[in-house]
């Protein structure tokens, strides 16, 4: 089963950021499937950032792909000097360990342009080999608006104050009530 709704996002990135076309369309009508031409493949530094731009889920990342959902992770704002890209990620932990590196999104979900108006695509070294936080300069954590998906566990006051996992039990509301958690009900497994 394929989850691709032939938007060309991929394909449009594709010829944004390598010299030659050699993925698009093949077929026609209910048959058309995006796939690569002939005897060719996506290589290139930068063929990652077609799973930042999938607004499906088509494409995913090998190394993420069924270790955990996104709501059940912590994303952070990093960055590094690298000679090929900007460096400027978002990483995605679980724990102690981070399970996937994207490219920082702006607030419509598309790649963050940088201060001089470029795109901030990362390359595959920063987001497939580098996997340890030493690697990385945190920048902070990242704000998730509270209608996302991602925010499920991710509570912030009116203030600004982040609140995680049991410290919001107890917590006045903005109207003076308190909140209170039944047995299990920040468990991730309790679904």
């Amino acid at each position: 089963m394929n989850r691709c709704i032939l938007c060309y996002r991929c394909v449009k990135v594709c010829e944004q950021i390598t010299d030659g076309r050699v993925h698009g369309v093949i077929g026609r009508g209910d048959h058309a499937e995006i796939s690569t031409y002939i005897e060719q493949a996506i290589d290139n530094d930068f063929s990652g950032n077609v799973i930042d731009v999938c607004p499906v889920g088509a494409l995913t990342d090998r190394t993420f792909r069924f270790k955990s959902r996104v709501w059940y992770t912590k994303p952070v704002e990093a960055h590094r000097n690298c000679d090929k890209c900007c460096g400027k990620v978002r990483l995605w932990y679980q724990g102690e360990e981070i399970l996937r590196v994207t490219a920082r999104k702006d607030e419509f979900g598309e790649v963050a342009k940088l201060e001089n108006g470029e795109a901030g695509w990362i390359c595959n070294e920063c987001r497939f080999e580098k996997k340890h936080t030493n690697d990385w300069v945190i920048d902070g954590v990242t704000h998730v608006d509270r209608h996302s998906v991602i925010s499920a566990n991710h509570y912030e006051s009116p203030e600004g104050e982040r609140f995680e996992g049991k410290q919001l039990e107890g917590a006045a509301l903005p109207h003076g009530e308190k909140v209170e958690l039944g047995v299990g009900a920040l468990d991730p497994n309790n679904v």
